[in-house]
């Protein structure tokens, strides 16, 4: 059963950083929170504690998204679903009958809260064959453009990396270097395939060496229809080519098809990425907060009718193998709250990583 705010339980540790029972394992004191009273809101009232080693005392909700927010969670959570769902802040503004300012802040909690779940959760994934490509779009005005770096990985559908900047080497190389820590170690060969740009071929042969095989898909496009496509193998041999191919259980030829299909999902669900749009975002930062959040929606909440196993459709998230049930916004948002551990994280490691380092600074992240 998914989390509620009316939950009975104590908490595990005090959400203040420097409180005693959050310090290293060796100095660390025991926990002493106890019930302490009730905070009377405009949605009702919440249980408050106290933590008896520094007198902190806090709510279920602190930590999160909710904290402090001054609206119903479920307002809150319907208008980040509408954001990912292809809705500007100004026409969620005039639905909801809030400040376009606070749909902007809004989001902007939901993007940090949900780019530290992911950085959490999406470790040690056991990767077939990866796609990467780049898609253009714009900050602020026409005049500035930024490139979204993206990598998918096919056997799954799980978006795995992404970088927003300029079309340069370093780019290039932070997105190769992200996609390379979050893949499992030991694995067979991975099967690679980007198109023919400059700085792929270097970032893959620098941050993955021997463990890829890297191949480069240029098409041949005449009124708007691909005519022909030239695979070049750039980084490996032929027989090491053929060796990936046969773990590939998804894509039976060499193809960009699963991260073009991604490049189309995010112009449809984030205004500032549509063509021919007045909702550029205004900063790259702030198109970076929507991506996070998007791709979180993406893998962990979004059902995929492509993974559709059993008559149930399922998310890539459970696919991979690093959730044991499709999640919502609430279950996200409340990962960090001061209670008992997520349950639906499935590698054990990381729920204890998770009890680990889910106390950090700032309760609006």
């Amino acid at each position: 059963m998914p989390w509620t705010m009316t939950q009975a339980l104590l908490p595990e540790r005090c959400p203040k950083t420097d409180c005693p029972s959050n310090r290293p394992a060796k100095s660390r004191a025991p926990a002493r929170i106890v019930r302490h009273s009730f905070l009377c809101t405009k949605t009702g009232q919440q249980r408050r504690y106290r933590c008896r080693n520094c007198n902190h005392t806090f709510t279920a909700r602190s930590g999160t998204v909710y904290h402090r927010l001054r609206s119903s969670p479920s307002r809150f959570d319907r208008v980040v679903q509408m954001s990912v769902e292809g809705s500007s802040k100004a026409a969620l503004a005039r639905a909801e009958r809030v400040a376009p300012s606070t749909v902007t802040r809004w989001v902007e909690r939901a993007g940090r809260a949900s780019r530290r779940m992911f950085d959490t959760v999406a470790r040690d994934l056991h990767a077939e064959e990866l796609q990467a490509d780049e898609l253009r779009g714009y900050v602020w005005d026409k005049e500035r453009r930024a490139f979204v770096f993206a990598m998918i990985e096919v056997g799954s559908r799980f978006w795995l990396s992404t970088e927003v900047g300029g079309r340069t080497r370093r780019n290039a190389l932070l997105l190769a270097r992200d996609s390379r820590d979050r893949c499992a170690r030991g694995q067979g060969r991975i099967l690679i395939v980007t198109d023919p740009f400059q700085f792929y071929a270097w970032a893959f042969k620098r941050s993955w060496g021997p463990t890829c095989v890297h191949v480069e898909a240029s098409k041949l496009i005449r009124r708007g229809r691909v005519i022909r496509v030239r695979n070049t193998l750039v980084h490996g041999t032929t027989w090491q080519l053929e060796a990936a191919r046969e773990r590939c259980t998804v894509s039976r030829k060499i193809n960009t098809a699963f991260i073009e299909r991604l490049n189309l999902l995010m112009r449809r669900s984030l205004p500032c990425l549509q063509r021919r749009t007045n909702n550029a975002a205004k900063t790259r930062e702030k198109l970076r907060e929507m991506l996070d959040l998007l791709r979180v929606y993406y893998d962990f909440v979004r059902p995929h009718m492509s993974l559709k196993y059993g008559g149930i459709c399922r998310t890539p998230g459970e696919i991979a193998g690093l959730v044991t049930r499709r999640l919502s916004f609430r279950d996200i948002f409340m990962a960090f709250r001061p209670m008992a551990s997520v349950p639906w994280i499935k590698d054990q490691r990381v729920r204890e990583k998770w009890r680990e380092q889910w106390a950090c600074p700032g309760s609006n992240s």
